[in-house]
């Protein structure tokens, strides 16, 4: 959402990451005493340093016993991380050098679609799913680039955020089309300055869109994956929706490639009910070659 902490106003675990990562982040929950009575924290919010101490999230989910459809478990003992990260970087901050974990939070939201019934969105079914790109990249951008931050903490952001782990940003509790979201940000975090490595998780039942995310394995085990994420749960994800492409034939089509041209490739590629992959290959197949690509 818009902000940190979500619907839940700060006080649980939910049905959506947004509402319930924060709940094990305690620093970045600290941060919260300080946006006012009654007030939340805007996104995008940086927390450079932050480190999770609380189990346990991940972006699976399930129907019983721990999560109980929520997006993470908070548990009655043994609620430490007992992995929490140990590592440590020295950073420059004006005129001396401080020790910070080597880690961060960031909290951005994504563009949200025009309203549309939920079963023709979680199947990628909606027009308006695939028509907020450049407002998608731009948050991206906004949030990633240490550019954008101000100059006293550039070096840091460069120095800490050097991966990006995420999942499917913009295709979770706002019913965005998966493929497109996918290629959203891998096109976005391309073109930024500090170039980080980013690390891109599919799950077969994602805590706020289960069974959407299995698009993105195309013919390569799309159908077994909807199958799968949808086991307890009411069916809305159809198989027959997979397409032929996956994830992996999109990336060894464009890697290499200039970022222009998959911008250019992923804004003319049209609307459903063809999925994003196959539009994409289609128009490499058919020897189209775009203006942004051949300048």
């Amino acid at each position: 959402g818009r902000v940190v902490g979500g619907g839940a106003m700060l006080c649980d675990v939910a049905d959506s990451q947004d509402e319930s990562l924060v709940q094990f982040y305690s620093e970045v929950l600290a941060f919260a005493f300080f946006a006012g009575s009654g007030q939340m924290l805007w996104v995008p919010f940086t927390l450079l340093g932050a480190r999770r101490y609380l189990n346990y999230i991940g972006g699976e989910t399930s129907a019983g016993f721990p999560y109980g459809s929520s997006c993470g478990a908070l548990s009655a003992r043994d609620w430490l991380n007992q992995e929490i990260p140990q590592a440590t970087e020295h950073i420059d901050l004006i005129s001396r050098r401080a020790p910070i974990a080597s880690s961060a939070f960031v909290a951005v939201a994504s563009a949200s679609a025009d309203p549309c019934d939920n079963k023709m969105a979680v199947n990628n079914l909606c027009p308006s799913q695939r028509q907020h790109l450049d407002a998608d990249m731009e948050l991206w951008y906004q949030a990633f680039e240490p550019s954008m931050y101000n100059s006293v903490v550039q070096g840091a952001f460069r120095q800490l955020v050097r991966r990006i782990g995420t999942g499917p940003w913009g295709a979770g509790a706002w019913w965005g089309d998966s493929q497109q979201s996918f290629l959203t940000v891998w096109l976005a975090t391309s073109i930024l300055g500090n170039r980080p490595i980013l690390d891109y998780f599919i799950y077969d039942h994602f805590c706020e869109n289960p069974a959407n995310q299995c698009f993105l394995l195309g013919s390569e085990g799309c159908a077994a994956c909807v199958v799968q994420g949808q086991a307890g749960y009411p069916g809305m994800v159809d198989p027959n929706r997979c397409g032929q492409q996956s994830v992996h034939k999109i990336i060894e089509q464009f890697t290499g490639k200039r970022v222009a041209e998959l911008y250019d490739a992923l804004w003319h590629a049209g609307g459903p009910p063809k999925q994003v992959f196959d539009l994409l290959s289609e128009k490499s197949l058919s020897g189209v070659v775009s203006v942004a690509a051949a300048a």
